[in-house]
């Protein structure tokens, strides 16, 4: 069986005893562009699984007026370009929407596509701020134009004597970019002296000298812009330096195998975010039973426990994308140029969503939020919010 039709096929076994009358009308499609492969194959597992949950969930209530939900998945590893191929697949093969792709680079590339070719697309994910583009385009993730200004408010408040920092990021990676620009605006704003911005490459295997160079900064606190292995790399060299002082890191290590693997060497680790296993902005009762599903059934690759972060969104995407064709009258026998039209309607008229997480619609396109401070629990290996 072919991974793009698992998703349909455990959904419909599962429910079609109980809603026979799903049978009577086409499902309703909507591709997904994943990462499956390469460094953040992790990432793209644990969004898989929570996305396969939220369909699990869909179709048992009864599916998309009388259609199942079939989410079809596809590997676009981090490659902008394979993330175009597949956008377009999806295009050619009748799919009403789409969900993702994951990082800022590809949602970049994909989100003006989108609107070029009349095809709506929600990302869970990707945090540079001003790549959603509507009217075809949503993002559940908050950007970190507002998003991180908020968790480094957290943060300043925990550590009131940080004066002078150091910025470490991949600068050539959309989100590590517009992650290290948005912490050096916001240090200034603060009244803190940058000693330097000390950069990496995405694929480096070794990353000992950007901390003999951070160390020799002698900083009060570190701000990373770094995806989840980076920043396991960084915590590892900073222990290896004994840098001790407060790391703050955006959201992009918050997901991801990074708190389940960084031990002792990530007590001093920070991130942004707004839900922990055991709570959330929205529906708590929801999130609950959501994590405890996630955690049995992820593989030992996602840690243990296996930490479901912000997956929520991806959840929230799936019951978003439902509720929408639900209003519009939408079923899988609708013409794909109708629905897609549809939905993009539906997402100009969006203002506010209820899920796992509540969200506000702001006039960008992106959701919002509020994020805080995060600290890694390292003997529960969780983050836990850090002022607590």
């Amino acid at each position: 069986m072919k991974r793009s039709s698992l998703i349909l096929a455990m959904v419909a076994a599962a429910v079609l005893p109980q809603w026979t009358s799903a049978q009577t009308k086409p499902p309703v499609k909507i591709g997904y562009i994943s990462i499956l492969t390469g460094p953040l194959a992790g990432y793209g597992k644990a969004q898989e699984l929570m996305v396969k949950l939220a369909v699990e969930d869909v179709n048992a209530k009864g599916g998309i007026n009388g259609s199942l939900l079939q989410v079809d998945s596809v590997d676009a590893t981090i490659d902008p370009g394979q993330a175009v191929v597949m956008f377009r697949k999806f295009l050619g093969e009748g799919h009403f929407g789409v969900i993702g792709p994951m990082t800022g680079t590809q949602w970049e590339t994909v989100s003006a596509l989108a609107n070029q070719l009349n095809m709506p697309a929600i990302t869970a994910t990707a945090s540079k701020p001003g790549i959603t583009i509507r009217p075809w385009t949503i993002r559940m993730q908050p950007p970190d134009d507002i998003y991180i200004g908020e968790g480094f408010a957290s943060f300043a408040k925990l550590y009131p004597n940080v004066k002078n920092v150091v910025i470490t990021a991949d600068v050539r990676e959309a989100s590590g970019k517009a992650g290290a620009e948005a912490f050096e605006a916001l240090a200034k704003k603060a009244g803190m002296k940058i000693l330097g911005v000390a950069e990496f490459s995405t694929r480096a295997t070794d990353l000992s000298p950007v901390a003999i160079q951070i160390k020799g900064l002698n900083p009060d606190a570190v701000l990373v812009s770094a995806l989840g292995p980076n920043a396991l790399q960084l915590a590892k060299e900073f222990k290896t330096q004994n840098i001790t002082v407060p790391v703050l890191a955006n959201s992009l290590i918050w997901p991801g195998p990074f708190v389940n693997t960084v031990g002792d060497a990530g007590r001093n680790w920070h991130t942004i975010g707004f839900t922990t296993p055991t709570s959330s902005t929205g529906d708590n009762a929801l999130n609950l039973s959501a994590v405890k599903r996630f955690q049995e059934r992820a593989d030992a690759s996602l840690g243990k426990p296996a930490n479901s972060a912000n997956w929520s969104l991806s959840y929230d995407t799936v019951l978003a994308y439902a509720d929408m064709m639900r209003n519009a009258k939408i079923d899988g026998n609708t013409d794909p140029k109708v629905a897609r039209e549809a939905i993009k309607n539906e997402f100009m008229k969006i203002k506010s969503f209820k899920g796992i997480q509540s969200y506000v619609m702001r006039d960008t396109g992106d959701m919002h939020i509020p994020g805080r401070a995060l600290v890694a629990d390292t003997a529960k290996n969780e983050w836990r919010f850090a002022d607590k």
